[in-house]
């Protein structure tokens, strides 16, 4: 099977230090009081947003706001996917259905989180939900991808 969609091999193994590191200073960044009273403060181009708790919405404007979170963001997503997306040592259709079957549940697991968050979560804490769910579909998908190649390996291991 061509699989033209996936990154290169070689670049799976830094990106995929790199998403663990930034993915656990995000994690810290929300969990850890100490850790959210780092930021980095700049001033950014806001599409939309804003100017404070009952500051009027407003579209166009420049905002100072703290960019931490942002920051790791940047950073979790796209190494994120690119470690999510690259190819194996080894790339088949075996490893394609593996892939294919991963990404299938993690986008149910995903959704089935969202749907409950919309049904339990009201006010304020629905945006964390999002939060989550906005990294959630890629973690999942990962950590069930990873475990299976785990098992997949293992097994193959066995036979010969």
């Amino acid at each position: 099977m061509k699989t033209n969609f996936l990154f290169p091999y070689r670049l799976k193994t830094l990106s995929g230090i790199l998403f663990s590191i930034s993915f656990i200073l995000l994690a810290l960044f929300y969990s850890v009081s100490e850790f959210s009273n780092f930021e980095i403060k700049a001033k950014v181009f806001a599409l939309f947003g804003d100017t404070g708790l009952f500051g009027e919405n407003e579209s166009f404007f420049w905002i100072e706001n703290s960019i931490t979170d942002e920051l790791l963001i940047l950073l979790v997503i796209p190494f994120g996917i690119i470690f999510a997306f690259s190819k194996e040592k080894h790339e088949d259709e075996m490893v394609s259905a593996i892939r294919l079957n991963s990404l299938a549940w993690a986008t149910i697991i995903n959704y089935v989180i969202i749907l409950l968050g919309y049904l339990f979560v009201y006010g304020m804490p629905f945006l964390n939900v999002l939060m989550v769910a906005m990294i959630s579909q890629l973690l999942i998908f990962i950590l069930l991808f990873r475990f299976r190649m785990y098992r997949f390996y293992k097994t193959a291991a066995h036979e010969e």
